[in-house]
């Protein structure tokens, strides 16, 4: 089975209202659809910033399997 690498921005708003990015870089099963990659990688980013509230995000692949 062949992985591929995942990149995602995840712009999350604090209970304070800061806005914060959180970089989310992965390695999964290749062709892994955009909203696969954002779901885990929002999953995270609101583990990291607790009572926070996802508003934004970018998901890309360099494309290349391994």
């Amino acid at each position: 089975m062949s992985t591929q690498s995942y990149e995602a921005d995840i712009k999350v708003r604090t209970t304070a209202g800061d806005l914060v990015t959180i970089y989310h870089d992965t390695v999964g099963p290749a062709g892994m659809s955009p909203q696969e990659v954002r779901a885990d990688a929002e999953k995270a980013a609101l583990a990291q910033v607790p009572g926070g509230k996802v508003v934004g995000s970018r998901v890309s692949t360099d494309g290349k399997q391994y």
